[in-house]
C-alpha cells in the first residue's frame, strides 16, 4: 500500500504544499535507526516519508489515527500508536525498542506533540535519544518548516503554504554510551535541538512575521492600488465629460479607505485586497477601451483565466516577492493601455500580460516556476498561431518585458516595524499562540 500511494501523495503534495525534501541519503539504506524530528503539523510523519525509500515506523499520537484519511494514510505508512500521557508509553516505547533492534527505522517526535508555537518545545521528551543510546542506532535529526503555517494545531483544515523537510548528518551514539545513562541522553537530546533549529528557525521567522502582518491592521491606499484607478479615471472624464463611468474608480478607492478603516482583517480579507488593484484593472479596463474608442479585447474569459493562473502561484510566495509581482502585473495594464494609442490591438493585453508574469516567474524562479514560466509562453505562442498576429503582437510583447525591467524601480511597501526583527520569544504573547 505504501508503495502504491508515494507517487500520488508525493505529486499532491507538490502542487498543495509545494513540497520538497532535502538529505534523505542521509537515513541509512540498511540497518537500524532513528529518525527524530520536530512536530508543527498532523501531516509530519508522511512528510518525512514521502522521498525516503525505506519504511519508516513512527511512533504517533494514538488520537491522530481517529482523523479520517489522514490516519488510514499513517496507518498505511506503518506509523504505529503512543499513548502521549506521562507514564503511558511503555508500551509503544518497547515496540520501538524492538523494531530498531531488528533492523528498522523508526521515526519518533521528541515533542510528544504537536508543537503550539511553530518552534521546538522547551521540553523533549527522551524517548528517541534513549532509543538510539540503548541500541547504538544512529540518530537522524529532521526539521519540517513551513508546515505549521499549512496546519497548525488550533486549525482544523490545511491551507496552502509551502513545506520544506530536510534530514541532517546522523548523530553517532557511540560516543554518548561511555557517559551515564541520564547525562549522555540529555547530551544527545541538546545535539539533536541544535541540528533541528539551525534550520527552523529562519522559517520560523518568516511565519511568526505573517501572523504579524496577517493579524495587524491594513495598510493605507497603496500607490500601485491609487494611481491605476484615479488615472483610468481621468481618462474616461476626458473622453466623455461624464460622473457615471467615473463611480467603479471611486467605488475601488472608497473601497481601499474602508478596508484600512473600517474593514476586520482576517487572511482572505487581505489575500483580496492584495490581489485588488489587478481585479479592478481587469473589470474596469473595457470601459476606459470603450471611453477611448478602441476595439474591446476579445475572449476576455481566456484572458481572466491566464492572468489568474498566473496569480496562483503566489499564494505560495514569500510577500515581498507576491506584491512585486502585483505591481508588475498593475504596470503591465498600464503600460499595454499605453501602446493601444501608438498599436491598436485588440489582442494586445494576451501578450502583455503573459509575457510580463513568465519573465517574472522565471528571473525570480517563483513556485511551479518550471511549469508557469512554458505554459505563459506557450499560451501567446498559440495566440499567435490561431490569430495570425506575430509581428503586430510585438510592441505589446515588449510591454510585458517592460514593465518585468522597470519592478526593481518600483517602490517597495514598507513592513509594519513590529514585523521587523521579529524574535520568537517577544513575539509569542503579541499573538497569543
Amino acid at each position: 500500500m505504501r508503495t502504491f500511494l508515494k507517487p500520488f501523495l508525493e505529486a499532491l503534495f507538490r502542487v498543495l504544499f509545494t513540497y520538497d525534501c532535502e538529505g534523505e541519503e542521509f537515513v541509512p539504506k540498511e540497518g537500524p535507526a532513528v529518525v527524530a524530528a520536530n512536530h508543527p503539523s498532523y501531516l509530519d510523519p508522511i512528510l518525512l516519508s514521502l522521498q525516503v525509500r525505506r519504511p519508516i515506523r513512527f511512533m504517533a499520537w494514538d488520537k491522530l489515527f481517529r482523523i479520517p484519511v489522514v490516519g488510514s494514510l499513517m496507518r498505511a505508512f506503518g506509523a504505529f500508536p503512543v499513548d502521549v500521557r506521562r507514564g503511558q508509553g511503555r508500551s509503544a516505547y518497547l515496540r520501538a525498542l524492538e523494531l530498531v533492534r531488528r533492523g528498522k527505522v523508526v521515526g519518533l517526535f521528541p515533542e510528544g506533540k504537536r508543537s503550539r508555537m511553530g518552534w521546538m518545545e522547551t521540553s523533549l521528551r527522551k524517548g528517541a535519544a534513549r532509543l538510539a543510546w540503548e541500541t547504538g542506532a544512529p540518530l537522524v535529526p529532521a526539521t519540517i518548516s513551513g508546515a505549521y503555517r499549512a496546519w497548525p494545531h488550533f486549525q482544523s483544515l490545511p491551507r496552502p503554504a509551502r513545506i520544506r523537510v530536510r534530514y541532517h548528518e546522523p548523530i553517532d551514539p557511540k560516543p554518548y554510551q561511555e557517559l551515564p545513562e541520564e547525562e549522555a541522553i540529555t547530551a544527545l537530546l541538546a545535539e539533536l535541538r541544535k541540528r533541528v533549529e539551525r534550520s527552523l528557525l529562519p522559517g520560523v521567522k518568516r511565519d511568526l512575521r505573517v501572523q504579524v502582518l496577517f493579524r495587524g491592521p491594513s495598510p493605507w491606499p497603496r500607490y500601485h492600488e491609487t494611481l491605476p484607478a484615479l488615472a483610468f479615471a481621468m481618462l474616461v472624464f476626458w473622453k466623455l465629460r461624464a460622473i457615471g463611468p467615473l463611480l467603479p474608480a471611486y467605488g475601488y478607492l472608497a473601497y481601499l479607505f474602508a478596508d484600512h478603516l473600517v474593514i476586520p482583517q482576517t487572511r482572505v480579507v487581505k489575500w483580496f485586497r492584495n490581489a485588488s488593484p489587478v481585479l479592478f484593472c481587469l473589470g474596469y479596463v473595457p470601459a476606459v477601451h470603450a471611453a477611448l474608442g478602441f476595439s474591446p479585447t476579445p475572449a476576455r474569459a481566456a484572458l481572466v483565466a491566464i492572468t489568474f493562473a498566473a496569480m496562483f502561484p503566489y499564494l505560495y510566495e514569500r510577500g515581498r516577492t507576491t506584491m512585486a509581482f502585483i505591481r508588475g502585473l498593475v504596470l503591465a495594464c498600464a503600460l499595454e493601455l499605453g501602446t493601444l494609442f501608438i498599436f491598436p490591438n485588440a489582442l494586445g493585453y494576451h501578450a502583455a500580460i503573459p509575457i510580463y508574469a513568465a519573465a517574472f516567474a522565471w528571473q525570480q524562479q517563483t513556485v511551479f516556476s518550471w511549469a508557469a514560466a512554458p505554459t505563459l509562453l506557450a499560451y501567446v505562442a498559440l495566440l499567435v498561431s490561431l490569430f495570425k498576429e506575430g509581428v503586430g503582437l510585438l510592441p505589446h510583447a515588449t510591454a510585458g518585458l517592460l514593465a518585468w525591467m522597470f519592478i526593481p524601480l518600483l517602490p517597495l511597501d514598507s513592513i509594519p516595524k513590529e514585523a521587523e526583527d521579529i524574535e520568537p520569544s517577544s513575539t509569542l504573547l503579541k499573538l497569543d499562540l
